[in-house]
């Protein structure tokens, strides 16, 4: 290469936004490593993720307009990005199509769900517009367990179903002696270990077939509505776990008020730990250490880096497994139960709506006229085959033939999508969530009165009671469906009937061979009693329809106060069996009346109630899970940082000193003095319990840079990245070299500088920001310049090929013809 002749690394794409995304001054930009996927946070305060050609992929849009993105994060895998809200609340979002999966709030207040027996979905707004801690960092990590080769080689085949004798007879691979071995010849104790955890993990779900996609039909049904309303996205929700007792993939939502929320598998919450209340600023962490690091600034202005220890044997053990699987399905099967039943009363509505139109606006008709209403004179047309003129004109210039066909097809479809929803989509969810909550009864009951599951059995039992009541009731509506269906289908038949007749003209020779040829087959039985019971009110109305003011009366803002009660705490199993007994005994226009419940007794056979009734035991189940797996967390140890005052952050990650005589972890912290600019401090800090404090006292190690730096990112663990700028105002991206392993000082190639990126000076591209993302194979590097406006996508992976031949930070002085790239 020339003298003269500038470096450049291959150019990916370049992109200009019509709009700031302000990422000079925020750490809003995140780069999905698995997918080349990057996510920016507008300007319209809304999510855009584009592809790193620069075309977008999907945005995500926040239906409260007010409020801002404060955090982003891809998983490790690029399924899921958290965003976080400046309402206090944050979401998971496919990183498919940026569908909503979940969400939560960091904020314990009014953003706290109320508890009631209310179904109507959560779109994620938030009407309290009071100041509170909003989320501002995610940390995502995929954990490997220190289970021994020969756990790990049973944990790894516990998805494959085998009887006992089986795995007896199986032989595996022993990699300390290379050889294949007989379960027989292992140490007694972990084989017997091995088989117990086998046990244990065994999941009966898997023989099941999978739950159907829930069909919407137009309802309008929040984030379980794009959860469930494909088959794919339904089977990536109950998708088996893999890899059992090997992996543990956990979650961190940091709150600017100094919370850390734990959670397993992106829905299980295992807890809440706080970092001394000082906001959190960077996360960082390693899959092969337990330990997480928090960076945090006190309201003095000074940094403290704060270690908090998973207990990962544990987490990733047979039992908490278990108790993680079956408590994220059974979250999951609420969801799913929830958006069925509320298809269901959508269902139920929108099927009615086009008849009880037709047929209020023929009795208001028949008021005016004084001939009573229209089911008297549909009563009185089939008994007598007599037609009175308002009916013939009613029938013939009204409901006719096309009026008559919409309201076929649409009380068909009621009755049809209802069965269906219930047969398809309820019995079996309602079925598997018993699976889930006797799994875990049995463990509480086991474990009773230990802290290896520290969660009492009743809380269980009455989520199975809400299972039962919910199955007790769905039985009866598929039996008032299979009797009210055929009802309509005798009436549908006559009526069409009658129309022919009306268009003939009744007595003319047309409608005397239609009655003859018709009439005999009419099922009267079955078409008088629509006419008389089920036209005007179902029977379904009592069990699927939403009771007036039942959420509203049943509100409360804690779980005691809710099912204290009176009707809350009448609710059960043994109670809807005999409030189905008394109802039975009723007309459809009559209202239960029962004196062991006085207030809404309808409440113990309404399909709604019932589910809010099983959602607010879920609730409780998962709140006591929650609180025995928070206590497996320990408090974060917190080390004070001697930065100076004002020291600008630029980045932190973790490396994994693997030289050590014990596989140690340290945090390496880049940062900038505020007097200058052409200086960087390392800090390198031992995690507990390696060590504690700064490895090498309060000093971090000074890296002299020569120019003005912008920007600097780690890219490795043994350099960094600058952006730098020298005296003329030329901009290039520098290689730093940087000691390794983490607590060596001396050696002649740290600090050594390589440019190997040199921005033209004439391009107008002004350069602002790094962001290092990538694979092995794919790593890029995204300089973000003029106020956000516009990013170039640089190619990293041929630096370690031209490294030789890339020319130092001392050519970039000549002059401005030798900026440009060849």
């Amino acid at each position: 290469m020339a003298r003269n002749a500038q470096p450049s690394l291959p150019l990916i794409s370049e992109k200009v936004f019509s709009g700031s995304t302000k990422p000079a001054s925020s750490d809003l930009v995140a780069y999905c490593d698995a997918h080349d996927l990057i996510a920016i946070a507008a300007e319209t305060h809304d999510v855009v993720v584009y592809r790193i050609t620069g075309h977008p992929a999907f945005a995500i849009k926040r239906r409260n307009g007010e409020a801002e993105v404060t955090a982003l994060e891809w998983k490790h895998d690029g399924s899921v990005l958290a965003v976080g809200w400046s309402d206090g609340t944050y979401g998971l979002y496919s990183g498919e199509n940026g569908r909503l999966l979940s969400q939560g709030s960091v904020r314990g207040g009014a953003r706290e769900r109320a508890w009631t027996l209310s179904l109507a979905p959560d779109y994620g707004d938030d009407e309290d517009e009071d100041a509170g801690p909003v989320v501002t960092r995610f940390g995502w990590e995929w954990h490997v367990t220190s289970l021994s080769s020969k756990s790990r080689h049973a944990a790894g085949n516990l998805d494959t179903q085998r009887s006992t004798e089986a795995w007896c007879e199986e032989k595996h691979l022993d990699v300390d002696t290379g050889e294949y071995v007989d379960h027989a010849t292992v140490d007694g104790r972990e084989t017997i270990a091995d088989l117990s955890a086998a046990v244990a993990t065994l999941d009966v779900t898997q023989v099941l077939p999978r739950l159907s996609a829930i069909p919407s039909h137009g309802l309008r049904s929040g984030p379980d509505g794009s959860k469930f309303g494909t088959q794919a996205t339904t089977d990536s929700v109950f998708a088996a776990p893999t890899k059992k007792s090997l992996h543990v993939d956990a979650l961190f939502v940091c709150s600017s008020e100094g919370s850390v929320q734990v959670l397993q598998d992106e829905t299980v919450r295992i807890g809440t730990a706080s970092v001394g209340g000082w906001k959190p600023l960077l996360h960082a962490s390693h899959e092969k250490t337990s330990c997480h690091s928090i960076l945090s600034l006190d309201e003095g202005g000074a940094l403290h880096a704060s270690f908090m220890e998973l207990p990962l044997d544990t987490l990733g053990g047979p039992l908490l497994d278990v108790i993680a699987t079956n408590t994220k399905r059974i979250q999951n099967l609420l969801a799913y139960i929830t958006q069925t039943v509320r298809c269901i009363q959508h269902d139920f509505t929108a099927g009615l709506q086009f008849p009880a139109r037709i047929m209020t606006n023929m009795n208001t008709e028949l008021a005016e006229k004084q001939e009573g209403d229209v089911i008297t004179n549909l009563y009185h047309l089939a008994m007598t085959s007599d037609f009175t003129p308002t009916m013939l004109e009613w029938l013939v210039d009204i409901v006719k033939e096309t009026n008559h066909k919409r309201w076929d097809q649409a009380v068909n479809a009621m009755y049809a999508n209802i069965q269906n929803h219930i047969f398809f989509n309820l019995m079996p969810a309602l079925n598997r969530l018993s699976i889930a909550t006797t799994t875990l009864r049995g463990h509480a009951r086991f474990h009773e009165g230990t802290s290896k599951f520290e969660v009492a059995p009743e809380v269980l039992t009455y989520m199975l009671e809400g299972i039962d009541s919910l199955r007790l009731v769905a039985h009866k509506i598929q039996l008032i469906i299979m009797t009210e269906h055929r009802q309509f289908r005798a009436f549908s038949k006559w009526l069409r009937v009658m129309i022919e007749i009306g268009v003939a003209g009744p007595g003319s020779k047309g409608a005397i061979e239609t009655e003859e040829r018709e009439v005999p087959n009419f099922d009267y039985p079955l078409l008088l009693a629509y006419l008389k019971d089920t036209m005007t009110c179902s029977l379904l109305t009592r069990y699927i329809a939403e009771l007036p003011d039942l959420g509203v009366l049943s509100s409360a803002s804690q779980d005691a106060e809710f099912f204290a009660l009176p009707l809350i705490a009448r609710m059960g199993y043994d109670r809807t069996r005999e409030a189905l007994g008394l109802v039975s005994e009723l007309k459809s226009d009559q209202e239960l009346v029962w004196k062991e419940v006085p207030h809404e007794p309808g409440a113990l056979v309404s399909l709604p109630a019932l589910t809010g009734y099983l959602a607010a035991n879920v609730r409780v189940a998962v709140d006591r899970i929650t609180g025995w797996q928070s206590k497996m967390l320990v408090a974060p140890a917190s080390v004070p940082i001697g930065a100076p005052p004002e020291a600008i952050v630029l980045d932190m990650h973790m490396v994994v000193d693997a030289d050590a005589l014990s596989t140690s972890s340290i945090i390496r912290l880049l940062m900038m003095p505020p007097e200058t600019r052409q200086q960087l401090l390392l800090y390198s800090i031992a995690c507990p319990p390696a060590g504690a404090g700064i490895s090498n006292g309060e000093q971090p190690i000074v890296l002299d840079t020569d120019h003005e730096v912008l920007d600097a990112k780690f890219s490795g663990p043994r350099d960094c990245l600058l952006l730098i700028r020298n005296e003329q105002g030329q901009y290039a991206v520098v290689s730093f070299a940087l000691p390794f392993p983490p607590q060596h000082v001396g050696g002649d190639d740290v600090g050594e500088r390589t440019m190997i990126h040199a921005f033209p000076v004439d391009s107008g591209f002004t350069p602002e920001k790094l962001v290092i993302g990538g694979r092995t194979g794919k790593t890029v590097c995204l300089v973000f310049g003029n106020e956000g406006r516009e990013w170039k996508a640089l190619d990293l992976e041929p630096m370690p090929d031209v490294s030789g031949d890339l020319v130092s930070t001392d050519d970039f002085r000549g002059d401005e013809d030798s900026m440009r790239m060849e």
